[in-house]
């Protein structure tokens, strides 16, 4: 059973453990990012990352692939720490897409964690 946490909107979601590990590593990315200095609270600070991003981000702090994809898709069906932001298929964006498949660029929100979790 998880954890309850307050999202934005005033709603209870429930977070497994995983996904609170996830969000704590995924708010250190947040915190490194370019936008962390312009947020008025810490609350509004968000940074761009494709999946493969977020997914990295895990693996790089012990996770393993299968773990690191399901608990990422997870954050981003619930959508309060992960949300969608655009869909990426101009030319100038190949030059990160490889494939030249549209893909998703997300917007991963910071979440307070210390205050929130009951």
């Amino acid at each position: 059973m998880g954890n309850k946490l307050n999202n934005k909107k005033g709603d209870n979601m429930t977070y497994t453990a995983n996904q609170i590990e996830a969000i704590k590593h995924l708010n250190e990315y947040v915190e490194g990012g370019d936008f962390w200095e312009e947020a008025i609270k810490p609350e509004e600070a968000t940074n761009y990352a494709w999946v493969t991003d977020m997914i990295n981000i895990l693996l790089e702090n012990g996770w393993t692939q299968k773990t690191a994809e399901g608990t990422i898709g997870s954050l981003i069906e619930q959508g309060d720490s992960i949300s969608k932001y655009e869909h990426m298929n101009k030319p100038w964006d190949l030059e990160y897409n490889p494939t030249k498949k549209p893909e998703w660029l997300y917007l991963v929100h910071w979440i307070n964690l210390d205050k929130e979790v009951a």
